[in-house]
């Protein structure tokens, strides 16, 4: 067996799928080594307080709000995951105090405004189409932002133009078929690695973009209990 058959077979056993032609769920992609799992914390209702006991964000909760485990929304939440576990080295992220950026992906979008509590209604969620596979997350309190990208190599090369082919054609089945196994390949690479060797995290010394004012629903967040446990 050639190499790279032999790490596309490690991938897949390392995520409990039997070929490369099985079509990967949700929860095949939740139980990933690697799948991003974040611990938050937000206002306990409209006009109150931050809470004081964390919830557990996990892709299975993603693809109920998107709905479905695609390659954007897996690819998305890791990185975000990654670099929010930069800005908030206790483990707890506390989405009233994040100003995110993105590119115009629905997936991507989904992913970052889900784990970030960034809102484009109210300007703290920015949608940048140059941005690429990329994300920036702003944490309000300290200042700190950073950049997360997706390494180069880690897309399969063929997906955007199979992608780009696909939306210009009808009910395309095999082609359908086809997109969906490379979309396939490139979650299995991401949940199947440490995110250290799929993205890059830098530091930046400031948000590139206007930042908006905190969410209106965030208002009376530091009322009361003041943030999350440590």
């Amino acid at each position: 067996m050639q190499r790279a058959g032999l790490v596309t077979f490690a991938l897949l056993l390392s995520l409990g799928v039997a070929s490369a032609q099985a079509p990967l769920n949700t929860a095949q992609a939740a139980a990933a080594k690697f799948a991003p799992v974040v611990k938050v914390v937000d206002t306990v209702s409209s006009l109150g307080p931050l809470a004081t006991v964390p919830q557990t964000v996990t892709l299975t909760d993603l693809v109920r709000y998107h709905g479905h485990p695609c390659d954007g929304l897996v690819v998305a939440a890791a990185g975000v995951a990654y670099g929010l576990a930069r800005l908030f080295p206790d483990g707890v992220v506390d989405r009233t105090d994040l100003v995110a950026a993105t590119n115009a992906s629905p997936c991507y979008g989904d992913a970052t405004a889900y784990l970030t509590g960034a809102r484009a209604r109210y300007g703290t969620l920015v949608v940048d189409k140059d941005l690429g596979d990329a994300w920036i997350l702003h944490r309000r309190s300290t200042g700190a932002t950073v950049r997360v990208g997706l390494k180069p190599g880690i897309k399969p090369a063929e997906l955007p133009g199979l992608e780009s082919e696909l939306r210009s054609r009808g009910c395309d089945r095999p082609l359908m078929a086809r997109v969906a196994a490379v979309q396939d390949e490139l979650i299995r690479r991401v949940l199947a690695a440490d995110p250290a060797g799929v993205f890059t995290v830098a530091a930046l010394p400031a948000f590139p973009y206007p930042i908006a004012a905190p969410r209106a629903d965030t208002l009376k967040a530091r009322c009361g209990p003041a943030g999350p446990p440590r």
